[in-house]
This record gives structure tokens, sequence and C-alpha cells, in this order.
């Protein structure tokens, strides 16, 4: 099977988990307009309703095309969403992107990866919905990993994630500790804080996976109790580089010399601050910057009302540290649990 139709079957059947009757709405940049077709001809063989794509230019819909199934066809009793991102190669090593990006510019800082996830407050998305990312045709280690996998049982995956989160969410913990070569990083989880990921539950009790990293954890550190530092390979305004980060009563005090670093953190003094760790097999990640409101226990009714330890930067860095750290935890009656091993879950 063709590694485009594949991976269209899996967002259609194992992610989305569509119905008959479900009218998918796909976002999508135009270079993949192509991809998008595939899914809606799947998604219409599963709902037997309209199919719609969005086609989206610089933040803005430019143009909608509709894929309606042979008569007689379901009236629409549903609805689900889906957004495509294209993740493209330009980010390689040594390469610097020939513009100068201000802070104002928030579309170049969306397609660079610097955009943090909006505040939303008082609502959630109510149908299931995911977000996908989509490679260069020539990006042969993206596609394998992505076919490794969808090769495995995704449900049975998903299953473990949810124990997983179900058991974290349990454990009380107030700390944690990221050890390995080049890194011993400590910061607080407040008790505010929910781990998130897996399995989404709508209200109606629907389940669906929000993305193909289903199993990633997620969870907020306090933004002013971070200490220690690591070494992580980021991409900073298009160039792929290698920093070690120091952080002293939560605040980066230094890193290595980089310009576009420089002007990164210059932007926003919180993006020097963390927001939110992610946690898979083989990926840990430190995120600076905006945080998650999914990862609050307790959404508040306005943003002036969110705690103090939540970072509400625009901007984010994604710092991916060494896959083979250690993580442990402190719970809250001072027992120690070790989470991850070698870069693996312990459970």
């Amino acid at each position: 099977m063709d590694k485009y139709e594949n991976y269209a079957n899996t967002i259609v059947k194992d992610l989305l988990s569509l119905r008959v009757g479900d009218a998918l709405s796909i976002n999508t940049d135009e270079k993949d307009v192509d991809f998008a077709k595939t899914i809606a001809r799947i998604a219409l063989a599963v709902t037997d309703v309209t199919v719609k794509i969005v086609v989206i230019e610089k933040g803005k819909p430019v143009q909608v095309l509709e894929f309606d199934p042979q008569p007689p066809a379901h009236l629409p009793t549903g609805y689900a969403m889906l957004r495509l991102s294209h993740k493209g190669r330009r980010n390689l090593e040594g390469k610097i992107l020939d513009i100068v990006v201000e802070p104002t510019d928030m579309g170049a800082i969306q397609k660079l990866g610097h955009l943090a996830e909006p505040v939303v407050l008082g609502r959630r998305i109510a149908v299931p919905w995911c977000v996908v990312d989509v490679f260069d045709e020539d990006d042969l280690e993206a596609w394998q990993a992505l076919e490794r996998k969808i090769s495995y049982n995704i449900a049975n995956l998903g299953l473990v994630s949810e124990y997983r989160m179900q058991r974290l969410n349990e454990s009380e913990i107030v700390s944690m500790r990221i050890a390995g070569e080049g890194t011993d990083f400590t910061f607080d989880v407040p008790e505010e804080t929910l781990f998130y990921g897996g399995n989404q539950e709508l209200a109606s009790g629907r389940q669906f996976l929000s993305s193909m990293d289903f199993d990633r954890l997620s969870f907020l550190a306090d933004r002013k109790s971070a200490g220690g530092f690591f070494t992580a390979d980021v991409v900073v305004l298009g160039k792929r580089q290698k920093v070690r980060f120091e952080f002293e009563d939560g605040y980066l005090k230094s890193h290595s010399p980089s310009p576009e670093l420089d002007r990164l953190l210059s932007f926003d003094e919180n993006l020097k601050r963390v927001g939110y760790i992610s946690l898979m097999d083989n990926e840990i990640i430190v995120n600076l910057g905006g945080a998650v409101t999914d990862a609050l226990r307790v959404l508040p009714p306005n943003e002036e009302d969110l705690p103090e330890f939540f970072n509400t930067s625009l901007y984010t860095l994604r710092c991916v540290l060494p896959s083979d750290c250690d993580v442990e935890a402190t719970d809250i009656r001072g027992i120690g649990l070790k989470l991850m091993t070698n870069g693996l879950f312990t459970e």
C-alpha cells in the first residue's frame, strides 16, 4: 500500500475513528491538498457525508473544496476536524534563513515553530479533532519512523498510554529530575497540573486520538522552579543546533553562543522560563515559553485568573533532550519514583 494511502487510513480509522454521518473538515496548506484528497476519499467510504477541504494560506482560508458521496447519502449526524501540518526539511544543519523575523510577525513565527499554543479558556472542542504532520516526499527518516508506528497496534498502544497517564495523575508528584550525559535538570510540578495525552474523550463518551504522538504525555512545570542544566537539540529561527542551557531559580541564566537564540529570546522574558514538559519512550522534550491549558486540572474563568506558575508567553522553543536520560519524580510524601530509565518508561 502507498505510504500516503496507509497514513490516510490510519488517520480516518485509528485516530479520528470516524463513523457513518461524521462530516469531516480538513484544513491544509496548498502543498498537501493531494494528500487531503486521499483522506477525503477514504473518509467518504466510512462517513457517507460530504467532506470539506479548506486550503489555508498565511493563516487565512483561500479555497474550499467539497467532496460528496454517491447518492443517496446520509445526513450529517456529527462533525470531525483534521489539520494537516507540513513539516518541511528547511531546518538543516548549518542553514540560516536569510530573513529577519520580528516578534510581531506571527505568521512567520508560526511557520518557524515558535508560536505557543493559544490560551483558550471556558470551552473545549466538542467533536473529534486531530493534528497530523505531513513530510516532504524525500524525508525518508520521518516517513520510516511514521510507518514503524503505524505498524504497531495503535489500539493497544493507546491503552498502555491511558494506563500510564492515569497512574501518573494518581501519583501526587511534586518535583522531577532529568539526568544523563550533559543533563542534570530539576523542576517543580504544580499540584494543579494534569498529565495528558493518549485517548481524548468527549462529554458524550466518544474517544479519539488527537495526533500520531498519542503516547506522548505532557504536564506543566512551575515556571519559577527550574534549576540545573541540560543539553538539547533545538531549531531556532530555522537553524538546527545543539545548545547547553543553564537555569537558576526558574530563569535561563546562560546558554551556548547562538545569535539566533539570542534573537529569539529577546522576544519575551518568559521565553527564558519553562512552560511544560513532554515525555514519550525515547523522547524527552522541555518546552520553553508558553504553557498548555490542557494540562490544567481546572480551567479558570478568564486569563487573568491563570495560576502564577503558568507560563503565558506567546512564544515557544522545543528543546529535545538526549533520548537516554533518566527521569525521577518525588511525590508529596517525599517518596522517589523512577519514571524513565535510559529514555524508556519503567511501566
